[in-house]
C-alpha cells in the first residue's frame, strides 16, 4: 500500500478531544480478501492518526474480525473506530471519549424500503422525511460501533433523536446515551458518535 498524507477531520459540533482523518485510498488486491485489505488500511491510518495526536509511535492495534478495533499504548487504551467505502478510509481517535465511525458514499444507492427495519417505535417521522436513508445509516452504524457490536445487533434497537443540522443524540436499548456529529467530507457521510466511557453504555 502506497504511504500518504491524511487530511485531518475535525467538525466544530465535535469535543476537541476527538481527532479525525480521511484517506482517499483503493483497495489493493495484492493485500488479499477485500476484508484483509480493509483491516490494513484502517490500520495504517490509525497509526498516523495516533503519531500526529499524540506522538505515539508504536501502538498496539488489534484488530478482529466483527469486533471493534482496540488500541493499547503503555497500558492505556485510546478508543478508535474506522470505516471504509470504495476508493477512500476514515478514522477517529480519542482518549476521553468512546468513539464509533461510519462511513458511506454519497454515490451509493439505498432501498427506501430499509427504512421501516431501521426505525425505532419513538422516533419521529419527521427524522425520515428530513434525511437520507444513506445518513441514518451512518448515524445507526456508527452508534453501534461505539458500543462495540456492529450490525450484530439490528439498527432498530437504537432510538435517534435530531438535536441540529449536525448533532444527534442516540439512545441505546438499556436507556444510556450518546451524541452523534454527522457530516459530509469529499463526497462521504461521515457520522462520529461519542460518549464518555464514565457514561458506557
Amino acid at each position: 500500500m502506497t504511504d500518504q498524507l491524511f487530511l485531518p477531520i475535525h467538525h466544530k459540533k465535535l469535543p476537541e478531544s476527538i481527532f479525525g482523518g480521511f484517506e482517499e485510498r483503493d483497495l489493493n488486491p495484492g493485500d488479499g480478501p477485500v476484508e484483509v485489505s480493509e483491516s490494513l488500511s484502517g490500520k495504517l491510518l490509525l497509526q498516523k492518526l495516533i503519531a500526529s495526536r499524540f506522538e505515539i509511535q508504536a501502538p498496539e492495534i488489534i484488530t478482529k474480525k466483527y469486533e471493534k478495533p482496540r488500541v493499547y499504548y503503555n497500558g492505556n487504551e485510546i478508543s478508535v473506530s474506522f470505516s471504509h467505502t470504495p476508493g477512500a478510509v476514515s478514522g477517529a481517535i480519542s482518549k476521553e471519549y468512546i468513539v464509533g465511525l461510519d462511513m458511506e458514499s454519497l454515490n451509493r444507492n439505498v432501498h427506501p424500503r430499509l427504512t421501516s427495519r431501521m426505525k425505532h417505535p419513538r422516533e419521529e417521522d419527521a427524522l425520515y422525511s428530513g434525511d437520507s436513508t444513506l445518513r441514518i445509516w451512518t448515524l445507526k452504524e456508527a452508534a453501534l460501533k461505539a458500543i462495540g457490536t456492529g450490525l450484530r445487533v439490528p439498527m432498530n434497537s437504537v432510538c435517534l433523536k435530531k438535536e441540529s443540522e449536525d448533532e444527534y443524540s442516540v439512545e441505546f436499548n438499556d436507556g444510556k446515551e450518546a451524541k452523534i456529529c454527522s457530516f459530509q467530507e469529499s463526497n462521504q457521510w461521515i457520522s462520529i458518535c461519542y460518549y464518555k466511557s464514565s457514561t458506557s453504555p
